[in-house]
């Protein structure tokens, strides 16, 4: 009979013993599983801002370019995404001469979608960062060809020669390239280069426009 009731405190002993393991196992698989979770969720979370930006530049011509946006930004710890409205607008004139001289303006305005990827980027916090971007616009393109002894291109000019001209709209494309200096708070400073792709540039105005922008923008 002793023997048998001491059987039997070991066996409730045991179970006792192996319950409370097998609780603290579970216990410590929880926390594991709660760390992860934490730990994921802190990598995987981003912070959005709406930010502004304007600029003043060149084109390959040394002609004027400008312009400036409203953007939205997805900040992802390490790098960040912008998708924005944009505009860009430029002025360029350029002058040959072979056996006549020719006189060419160009006015191009631009308003399309802009995303930018920024490599290197967190928002509000210093530090450089690249930037590269790919986005689709409606572009108004003014162009004008004249000479003062060349009577061929048109309409006939005051005190001699002729000028050519068209006024169209059409499709088109921007690529953006660049890099920056973000500083804390929100502003940062860009050296960009918008690259605006003309689908069907009217007369002889160029097709492809490279534009070279100091940027400047602040993101609320």
């Amino acid at each position: 009979m002793k023997n048998i009731v001491l059987l039997s405190i070991l066996s409730f002993m045991s179970i006792s013993f192996y319950s409370a393991i097998a609780q603290m196992k579970t216990e410590q698989l929880f926390e594991q599983q709660q760390f992860t979770y934490s730990k994921t969720k802190a990598l995987i979370k981003t912070n959005s801002s709406i930010g502004i930006r304007a600029g003043i530049g060149t084109d390959i011509n040394l002609g004027l370019a400008y312009g400036g946006g409203i953007n939205y930004l997805l900040d992802q710890n390490t790098n960040a995404i912008e998708f924005g409205l944009v505009v860009f607008g430029g002025h360029s004139e350029e002058t040959t001469t072979d056996f006549n001289t020719y006189n060419e303006k160009t006015d191009v305005l631009v308003f399309g979608v802009l995303s930018n990827y920024l490599f290197g980027y967190k928002l509000k916090n210093p530090g450089l960062f690249g930037v590269i971007g790919l986005g689709f616009a409606a572009i108004s393109v003014e162009w004008e060809e004249s000479s003062p002894d060349d009577i061929s291109l048109g309409t006939p000019l005051p005190g001699g020669g002729s000028k050519q001209s068209v006024d169209a709209t059409g499709a088109g494309s921007v690529f953006n390239l660049g890099f920056g200096m973000a500083f804390k708070g929100g502003f940062d400073l860009r050296v960009e280069v918008p690259v605006i792709f003309i689908f069907d540039a009217p007369g002889d105005a160029a097709a492809i426009i490279p534009t070279f922008m100091l940027t400047a923008g602040y993101h609320f």
